[in-house]
């Protein structure tokens, strides 16, 4: 019990001798509290948080509307990608090409006049196109021709 006497003595006691810091610096400088400089302080750094805070969720909420708008866009050129490849392999389908050819490049079908068929061991007419004049060299090379074909 002793040591809180002397602590209870001391307050009572040392109360008229000593000031607070913040009245000491009231009194000398003639200007408000310390107390009240650091509470103003303290509320001017509570707001300028704030702000912080909602210029921060105002930027994120315009960034997450942008990345929405980016996926969307995205998805519309995915579907736009998948429509141009089902168009690229219906213009490489066959029927496609051979209507083109004729159509663009005035190719045609051959007619049967214009095929040859080159068969093993079957004797071979000579096409028209021939001369009556020809060597007997270019009918043996035909010949050759067929027989290798034939093996």
């Amino acid at each position: 019990m002793a040591i809180s006497d002397q602590a209870a003595n001391r307050r009572n006691s040392g109360s008229t001798n000593t000031t607070d810091v913040g009245e000491l610096f009231a009194r000398r400088f003639g200007v408000v509290s310390i107390y009240v400089v650091v509470l103003l302080l303290l509320a001017a750094a509570i707001v300028w948080s704030g702000v912080k805070t909602a210029e921060g969720v105002q930027q994120y909420h315009q960034d997450y509307k942008t990345l929405q708008d980016m996926k969307k866009q995205e998805r519309k050129l995915q579907v736009e990608h998948q429509r141009l490849l089902i168009e690229q392999q219906t213009f490489s389908a066959t029927p496609q090409i051979a209507s083109r050819a004729v159509a663009e490049l005035s190719m045609y079908t051959p007619t049967l006049k214009d095929k040859l068929i080159i068969q093993p061991g079957v004797a071979i007419a000579e096409p028209e196109t021939f001369s009556t004049n020809s060597s007997a060299t270019e009918t043996s090379a035909t010949d050759s021709a067929v027989m290798e074909a034939g093996q």
